[in-house]
């Protein structure tokens, strides 16, 4: 989203964990992050309907910020959905082996 109003932003280079805290620490330094880019550019257009102007993903999809903020917010409860049900089939195998 940097990037699409004109700020020339790097990527942070993907960090890998042993535990849980420092990844739950990394997404509240996200969420701070984003919070404070808005409150920055509060002029930011979140709906674009000028496709020129839209955010060019790297899966090649064109998107406004409203529907990046979506895709985030949307690929978040999905990876959520998935652990659940990996905790369930995992405790489920755990009693069958009991």
């Amino acid at each position: 989203m940097e990037n699409s109003i004109g700020l020339e932003t790097v990527r942070p280079e993907r960090l890998k964990f042993d535990g849980v805290m420092p990844y739950i620490s990394k997404l509240q330094e996200a969420l701070k992050y984003n919070e404070e880019f808005f409150s920055r550019n509060p002029s930011i257009t979140v709906e674009e309907l000028d496709q020129s102007r839209k955010i060019s993903t790297k899966w090649g999809q064109q998107y406004d910020v409203e529907q990046m903020l979506e895709h985030a917010i949307v690929h978040i409860l999905r990876h959520r959905r998935q652990i659940k049900n990996a905790l369930i089939k995992f405790n489920s195998s755990a009693n069958e082996e009991k």
